[in-house]
């Protein structure tokens, strides 16, 4: 294959689903873009210092237009996920957002292999059955999904403190240093909202096949083996 996977990633974060996946490419040897989209630059910054190979791009992810998002073999996208979690529901904080299924709506549209990432919803709230649960994430996609294996925490996840979430992703160097120096509630938020490498990584060996067959063939696999 000659010409690179270009790969779109929407609310990126710190960049736990490009750790995961970048480590799958590169141990594969598959050439790739990456391009990680975030509105917030403190976030986009740091993700670059963890996924150095990203190309930061600041930008509403939302302002996609289907024929800019035509442009690559795979896209991924995390949209905020405060107002479907599980805790608004069981508090009655309520936000009438239709963000997540507008994401969906309008990958669906354009026809790039992609996956769709959030918290796990309530039944009660869910407009679109996921097509897998793994952990605490629901997965939409119109590719084949299977349950994998991902880092377990030691706590429970809205028990675990900034340290906590330092350790389990393994945030290590000047990265530490700079989220030490934020509001503790808001550094704590984006190690939170991070995606565990290991899941994304597992995930990749999943996806990535499937999106080469895309690559070569213009189409999306209707069966798929996972080996």
């Amino acid at each position: 294959m000659s010409e690179p996977l270009r790969i779109l990633d929407l609310f990126c974060g710190l960049g736990g689903v490009a750790r995961g996946f970048q480590k799958y490419l590169d141990e594969r040897g598959i050439k790739y873009e990456y391009y990680a989209v975030d509105i917030d630059k403190l976030v986009l910054i740091l993700h670059k210092k963890l996924n150095p190979k990203s190309i930061i791009v600041c930008r509403d992810a939302l302002s996609y237009t289907i024929d800019e998002l035509k442009q690559y073999d795979f896209i991924w996208a995390s949209p905020e996920c405060r107002y479907y979690s599980r805790t608004n529901y069981f508090l009655k904080r309520f936000i009438n957002d239709i963000t997540l299924w507008y994401v969906i709506d309008i990958l669906n549209k354009c026809g790039v292999p992609y996956v769709v990432e959030n918290v796990k919803i309530p039944r009660e709230r869910l407009v679109v059955k996921p097509s897998v649960v793994i952990d605490r994430h629901m997965f939409w996609s119109n590719l084949s999904l299977q349950k994998c294996s991902y880092k377990r925490r030691q706590k429970r996840f809205d028990y675990m403190s900034l340290d906590d979430w330092l350790e389990y992703h393994e945030i290590l160097g000047s990265i530490r240093k700079i989220l030490y120096m934020l509001p503790y509630m808001k550094a704590r938020k984006m190690l939170r909202n991070m995606l565990d490498s290991t899941l994304a990584y597992n995930l990749a060996k999943q996806v990535i096949p499937q999106v080469l067959y895309y690559k070569r063939h213009k189409r999306l696999p209707t069966m798929f083996t996972f080996f």
